[in-house]
Formats: structure tokens, sequence, C-alpha cells
């Protein structure tokens, strides 16, 4: 078995990617003053013949023409062109990105320019010094794609500390009328260049790997962006001639040196096909280049709610409970009859004391839980109620003194002294270290077979810090991040197979990479969350909170890789205790409103998900009502109504009322949400399949109360 799994060959359109810049070609290239045109199939590129910077790219359907698009990088502390303010990433936690701020500098020339046809493409190699930048660019069905590959031919070893990828002075928009838009991520919604100043940058919160310019009715293109190494920043800004410029800077640290060169990132340029919508073209296209979800397993198939607990209770009430889990599989039949199909655990595994999620050895579960038997009669339990049980994995590792770490020093993450990295008061593990993979294979294989665990939710899986001891995995620094993140996630995946489990897995990872899609069952949709955290705060009306909330949603749904299922919450065990709110669902909105936007969530394509204490608070002496009869309502009307093998097409009511179909060729059901405090009316009707709440329909439409929802069948 292959232990670490270098991603970046699972993707279909790396191995399309020309290894360099020799050998016969299938393209076609002229050039005319001063511009070198490559032409494959229906696709055209253009390249300024003196700076080597690509200039824009052309079908039949479609164009997108620029200034430039090029690369700046930060090399022994500092940006080797100026166009991207340098800075040292040495201090980023993990949950952070770095600031991409543009700078409005001169653009320095290239010792040397070299432009070539290869297979499939061309390439553009640019020297500064010692340096070689090649831009290598692979030729697609309407998309370019860009890959940079960065090499020095000196002796010295260089450090490298970001990499940015720049499309600059985009034509074809006008400021005074021009959006952008982070679909998947934050801040939602399209943000107007007219109200930013210039060389500004906006930031998405997440590694988001679409940024879509818009300007209605004119004009509407997709920049697309994947790192499958370490995370990155996303950005958009305008520049001095008034035209908007895109950006991702990766957050790349490593030694550079004659040896080891560096390849990052992949810039795609995809145009859409006449009349094609904009969002459905990148979903389209994360298809083209061989994204997708798990074909392994059939866990999810079927998944409509899933239930978190702790035997010792709620994390926002100082887990009081003190039961074993024995005692609280006794009390879980509760959690079946309202319709969860699992329940995942927070951390049982022998920990400190403080915090469950700090382990001390995940191969034992703690004493004070009752140690693996009790662990097994949990499952038994839950089994026997038609419930999987997930584990949650804290791969990140222990506090520094316990012996899991002093054994194991070197699948620790280093800094530049050599120095072990600690984060949250623990040690921060490298995921890619052969050995550590291997253990963790073999730590789900045991607990699948020992005790029929069925999968996990793992935590920190966006990886640890940067390792810059690469000796044993041959990788650059920051590979300890996003790609360690995937790599410990399909870890975990073999071992529970290998154990006979049909595994199902939702790793802590908030970045809509497509990358990671492939090894997972349900996406921790966090970017949702955040998205209704700040509408919470934005004092809009009903009408355009409804609006908001259903524009995030619809490019949420057709941006994503082809089938993602997602996780829908109003809270977890870290929202209600230090972040964000620091509440429950039932404070933050109100009894009756918590309700209609869990129905909200509930009804839309996805995952409903419930933490412990949402179903009734009283248990876990918070204040709420009881909304078990609530929930066992929301999730039946769900799995009858409308499960997950039906499409979802998001509806602009125009007034409080949250509108989408979910259909599929023989199926057409229409589901409605009053969100406000008031009567509202919808201009349809039809058989009333499940209702919450008060709702007439008649011959012109639907009338629904404050905070009631339906779903009407439209056959």
């Amino acid at each position: 078995m292959n232990r670490l799994r270098p991603f970046l060959l699972f993707v279909l359109i790396l191995a399309m990617l020309p290894l360099g810049c020799k050998g016969a070609s299938g393209v076609s290239e002229t050039e005319r003053d001063g511009v070198v045109t490559f032409q494959k199939g229906g696709l055209s590129a253009s390249v300024d013949a003196k700076t080597g910077f690509l200039t824009g790219v052309e079908t039949t359907d479609d164009a997108l023409r620029f200034d430039r698009a090029f690369v700046d990088l930060g090399i022994d502390g500092t940006a080797l062109l100026n166009q991207i303010g340098y800075i040292d990433m040495g201090k980023l936690a993990t949950y952070e990105l770095p600031t991409l701020y543009p700078r409005m500098k001169d653009l320095p020339d290239a010792d040397t320019v070299k432009i070539e046809r290869v297979e499939n493409g061309f390439c553009c190699t640019l020297t500064y010094g010692t340096l070689t930048v090649l831009y290598r660019y692979t030729m697609l069905d309407s998309a370019l794609a860009l890959r940079v590959t960065l090499s020095v031919s000196d002796e010295q070893r260089h450090t490298i500390n970001g990499v940015g990828f720049t499309v600059a002075g985009i034509e074809g928009f006008s400021l005074a009328t021009a959006t952008f838009e982070f679909p998947g991520s934050t801040p939602s919604g399209r943000l107007e260049y007219r109200t930013r100043m210039r060389y500004r940058a906006d930031s998405a919160d997440y590694a988001a790997p679409v940024v879509q310019l818009r300007d209605e009715g004119v004009k509407a293109s997709n920049v697309l962006f994947v790192d499958e190494v370490e995370k990155w920043t996303t950005a958009s800004w305008s520049d001095a001639n008034q035209r908007p410029c895109v950006g991702f800077l990766a957050a790349c640290e490593g030694y550079l040196s004659k040896d080891a060169p560096m390849d990052v990132g992949t810039l795609y340029l995809p145009l859409r096909k006449a009349g094609q919508d904009p969002y459905e073209a990148v979903s389209a296209f994360w298809t083209q280049v061989g994204y997708h979800t798990p074909d392994d397993t059939h866990a999810a198939d079927d998944l409509v709610a899933v239930y978190s607990a702790h035997p010792f209770g709620t994390m926002d009430t100082g887990y009081f409970n003190r039961l074993t889990l024995a005692s609280y599989a006794e009390r879980i039949d509760r959690v079946a009859d309202m319709g969860f199909d699992a329940i995942w655990l927070l951390p049982v595994f022998s920990h400190t004391g403080d915090n469950v999620y700090e382990p001390i050895d995940q191969g034992e579960i703690d004493a004070r839980y009752g140690g693996i038997d009790e662990a097994k009669t949990f499952i038994e339990t839950a089994h026997k109620l038609g419930m999987k049980v997930l584990f949650d994995f804290v791969p990140h590792g222990p506090r520094p003194v316990y012996p899991f770490a002093k054994e194991h020093d070197a699948w620790l993450s280093k800094d530049r002294d050599g120095k072990t990295r600690i984060e949250w008061e623990c040690v921060s593990m490298d995921y890619n270290h052969p050995d550590y993979a291997a253990y963790n294979v073999a730590l789900a294989k045991m607990y699948a077979e020992s005790i029929g665990l069925d999968g996990a939710r793992i935590d920190c899986s966006m990886g640890g810090l940067p390792n810059w001891d690469g000796s044993a995995t041959g990788l650059r620094a920051s590979a300890a991040g996003l790609m360690a993140g995937k790599n410990v996630v399909r870890c975990y995946r073999d071992g529970f197979k290998a154990g006979g489990a049909d595994v199902l897995l939702l790793p802590e990872n908030f970045h809509p990479s497509p990358a990671y899609a492939e090894v997972t069952d349900v996406f921790y949709d966090m970017p949702l969350y955040r998205t209704l955290y700040n509408l919470n705060r934005s004092a809009l009306s009903a009408s355009d909170y409804v609006a908001a909330l259903t524009q995030y949603l619809e490019a949420e749904h057709k941006t994503s890789v082809s089938g993602q299922l997602k996780l829908r919450f109003l809270g977890n065990h870290d929202t209600v205790t230090w972040t964000f709110d620091a509440a429950r669902a039932q404070v933050i909105y109100g009894t009756e409103r918590a309700k209609a936007m869990w129905m909200t969530l509930g009804w839309i394509d996805g995952v409903i998900f419930a933490y412990q204490g949402d179903e009734d608070p009283a248990t876990y002496r918070l204040d709420g009502e009881n909304l078990e009869a609530f929930f066992t309502a929301l999730i039946a009307a769900k799995r009858a109504h409308v499960p997950n093998t039906l499409d979802t097409e998001y509806l602009y009511s125009g007034t409080g009322v949250f509108a989408c179909r979910r259909f599929d060729a023989n199926t057409n059901r229409l589901v409605l949400v009053n969100l406000s405090d008031h009567d509202q009316s919808y201009p349809a009707s039809g058989a009333v399949l499940a209702a919450i709440g008060d709702v007439q329909t008649n011959e012109t439409g639907t009338e629904l109360a404050p905070y009631a929802g339906v779903i009407l069948d439209l056959n």
C-alpha cells in the first residue's frame, strides 16, 4: 500500500500537464505585432512576446482578455517582482490565511524570456538571475490551465514564502456596474467594485477556488485556482486603470534548491459555452478535470441526519453528566426515535482531563467513559437502533509532555530551527509522515474490526503547521497543511475499509477545495454557518435576508463538485461554546425562528445536523423548548419527501418566504419556509406532503403563518 499517496497524481488535469518544455506539439503557433498566439482545437491563447506573460484566452463562444497573468513570489525575504507585498508566513496559525495585498509598483523585466510549444500546450520560461519561473500551460477543451515550476541554478538554498498568481487588468467589465463573488465561501454575495478603493484587495475567508466576475447583461467570467499542497488566499481588486484584477496567494513555504524545484498550484481560465449558466459552468469544469465525490462507499447514500454528542454531556455546560458509554447508550433510543442516522461522539480517547480535544493516546478509550468494552456496547446499541457511530479523531497530537509525542518526535512538524511546532498547546503532527500515515490506517482498522466503528469526524483535517524537516517525506514545509489534511482523511478511509466498515467520514475541513471531495462523504459546511452569522448582523429586512441566503445557496450548489453532500447546521460544539455566536440556535434566533431556519437547512440538499441539547435544552440545564417532536417531524419529512437523490433549484420569492424546488425526472416538490414574523403568501400551491406550523393552500397560492414551513407536491 502506498502510505503517502501524493495527491497531485490523482487529478486528471495534472496527468495532462507537460512535464517539461520539449517534445512534439499538437498546438499551432503564430506571431504578429509582438503577440504569440497558440491554438489547439477551438481554443486560442495569446502571450506577449516581450514579457512572456499571458494576455488572453478565447473560443468562438467566449473570451477573457487582460493586461497580463503572472506569478510573483516571496524569496529570501523579498517579493521577486514587488507586485504583491511580501510577508513571512512562519507565524500563521493553521486556521489563518496569508494576507494578499497588491502593490502599485513598476513590473521589472525578466533577464530572459523563452516561449515555445509543447504537446497540448506551451511554456514560457522567465529567468531572474539564478531563479527560473517556468509557466506551463495546458490547452483543454474551452479552458487554459497554468501550473508553475520554480527552480534555481546556483548552489544556495533559498527560502520561499508565498507564491501569488495574478490576472491583472481584466477587460470587458465596467467598475460602475461590475461585481465579484467567492461562490461557496464568505464574504457571501456579489461585492461591488465601485464601493472599493483601488488596489485594496477583498479576500475570501476560506481557500476559495472560484472568483466570479459579473457585469449583468454584459459579461460573466470565472477564474479558478486549486492548490493541492497548501491553503491559499483568494482576492479581487481594481487597478489604476479601473479594471478588475484577481489573485490567489498560495501559502507556500519551503526550501528551493538546485536539486529540489517546486511545482505550485493550478490556475484555470475556463470559458463558457454559449448560454451556459456561469455558476453551473464551474461544477461542469470540476467534473471535466476529474474532481468527484467518493466512489468507494455507500454509507452516505441514504444519510439524512447526524447527531453530535458526548457521554459526559455538552461542551457548553461543562460536561456535567458524567455518564459512561454504556450508561449513555441507554438514552440514545430518543435520538434514534427522532430519525437520526448517525451519532458523532466527541472524543472519548484517553485525554488530559482539561480538553477532550487533547488526546494522550487515541489507541485507548478513556477509562472515565468505560474503556473499550463500553465503547463496543455503545456501538452495538446504536446499530440495533439503526444508527451508525462516528468517533471524533484528533490527529494533531497531544501536549508535548506526553509519551506519544516524545516517542514519535520524527512525526512532529519542526520550524526552521528544528524546534517542535506547537498549536493549541499541543504538538503539530505532520500527517504526511509515512509512519504516522501507517499508524492512522492501523488505528481506524483496529476500531472497525474490534468494536464495529463505522467512521469518523476528523478534527483539524485541514492539516497542521508547516514542517521544515522534510527528510521523511521529501516535501516542502507547507505540504504539512492542506495536502497532509487530505492525506490523513484518506488514511482513515483506507483503515476503516480494511477493517470491513462501509466507511462514513466527516472531516473538519472548511475550505471548499474540490480536491477534498473524493475523500469526503459530507462536507463540513462552515461557510454556510458563517454566512448566516454575517446575515444575522446585517439588519436586513426579511425579504432581503431571504434573497441573500437564496443567492448564497444557489451559488454554492451550482459551483460545488457534482453530488457533494454538505452538513447543514445552526451550531456545533465550537459555535455554542467559544467561537462566533458562542450560543445556541434558540438563543440566537428565538425558538420559532430557529425552527424555521432548521426547516430551511433541513429540506434543501444536504444532511441535517443537531448538537446534543438542541432537541431538549432542559436535559442539559439550558434554556429553551423541548424540540424532540419538531426534529422528528423535520427529519421524517426530509426522508420521505425531499431526499438527497433529488436535485435543487433555488427560487427567488421577493418576500420573506424561502423557496426552492426539489426535483428529478419524475418528482417535483416545492419547499416553502416563512422566515418572517408575519403572514406571507407564495403564488403556487400543490398537495401538502408535510407542514410544520399553520399553512393553507388555495387555487391562487399558499399562505404561511410566521415561521411556518411546508413541502408541496407540484406533480
